[in-house]
């Protein structure tokens, strides 16, 4: 008969055994970005999308960062003034609250975003008082990120602030508040969340340009004013036989500046036919160039902690429904099923290097 201390401990064994996490898929997105050197592997999601376990299995075996695609914009969160709304992060049902998967799966989370020319409320946007207006925002963002600040790792503070020729776009930050929104803004964040860090968030600054330069020149402009910015998000909604070849270039613009450079939207668009299958093999292949080229560049540079897609299957894809005729942008199937673009992101991966610009396909 055993006695009762060695039945503790066989009983103590099975019992820890019983918690002890599944081996780690050595050929997931998140494991391979990790090994090839600590890097995320993210996607936007929605609130609603976790209702659907099939989904949510593929969200927890190939992603460990998390981007809120709209729970977090403004005119969701304070849709009228002084009213927060934060059901679609945090106040739903189990099965729906964004933050807590992140906490469940120890995934990080990306909170997106305050100053933007769009999905912004009228109430804001029709404000011409400079004083009122910093009041509002320094509010939201007090009431926005002193609820998560302990939660996110980075939040996108201004998002898509300038026009293509690098200068400011005209919007009500800048309209009412000058250049210096951005700078108030940042700040406004910095002292209620120290600990995260703050980024400025764009597209078509992939490519070393003239967008991309007065980027440079704003962040570069913000550090000597001690400003909290700490990086630059290149969205990347790139289209298939054109992704920029020079994203290294461009993001050491960047990170010379010591910026971190995430890739934050990555979704490369291509020609379709009928139920958004792609028009021939070539497009399909221009698209899985596109992966694997961006996420290349991203391990290429030390100062890009991670890459996250704007979804990665694709049904809940936005190109459909903004770029007629284009689709099949990402990295997973109408059926959840993997497609060569997953493959072509899995390779890039397990490569880890930024030399080769083209997938080659999949091994057998």
């Amino acid at each position: 008969m055993l006695s009762s201390t060695a039945l503790f401990a066989i009983l103590s064994a099975l019992a820890l055994s019983s918690v002890q996490a599944a081996p780690a898929d050595k050929d997931s997105l998140d494991y391979l970005a990790n090994k090839a050197g600590k890097r995320y592997l993210g996607t936007a999601i929605q609130a609603y999308q976790l209702a659907d376990p099939k989904y949510t299995q593929i969200l927890e075996s190939q992603f460990n960062a998390i981007t809120p695609e709209n729970e977090m914009k403004w005119e969701v969160v304070e849709p009228t003034e002084g009213n927060f709304d934060f059901s679609g992060t945090d106040k739903a049902s189990t099965s729906h609250e964004i933050v807590a998967e992140a906490k469940k799966t120890g995934s990080l989370v990306r909170g997106h975003n305050i100053c933007w020319d769009s999905q912004t409320p009228s109430w804001v946007t029709s404000i011409t008082d400079p004083t009122r207006l910093k009041q509002v925002l320094k509010n939201h963002i007090q009431g926005v990120l002193g609820r998560y600040k302990n939660d996110l790792e980075y939040f996108d503070i201004v998002n898509e602030p300038l026009n293509e020729d690098g200068t400011y776009k005209s919007n009500v930050w800048y309209n009412v508040l000058g250049e210096s929104y951005i700078e108030t803004a940042l700040r406004f964040a910095h002292e209620v969340a120290p600990e995260m860090k703050l980024c400025i968030n764009d597209y078509n600054i992939e490519t070393v340009n003239a967008k991309s330069k007065g980027m440079a020149k704003v962040a570069a402009n913000l550090l000597a004013k001690n400003a909290p910015l700490h990086c630059i998000g290149f969205e990347s909604h790139f289209i298939g036989g054109l992704t920029p070849q020079d994203i290294p270039a461009s993001m050491k613009q960047f990170s010379a500046l010591g910026l971190e450079v995430p890739i934050t939207e990555l979704d490369v668009r291509i020609p379709v036919g009928a139920n958004d299958q792609p028009a021939n093999a070539t497009v399909a292949k221009q698209r899985d160039d596109g992966y694997y080229t961006a996420v290349s560049a991203c391990l290429g540079d030390s100062l890009c902690p991670g890459v996250s897609i704007w979804q990665f299957a694709d049904p809940t894809s936005w190109i459909p429904g903004v770029f007629k005729g284009y689709g099949s942008a990402l990295i997973y199937d109408a059926e959840y099923q993997p497609k060569s673009s997953y493959y072509a992101t899995q390779q890039a991966l397990k490569d880890g290097k930024t030399t080769a610009t083209h997938f080659k396909g999949i091994k057998v």
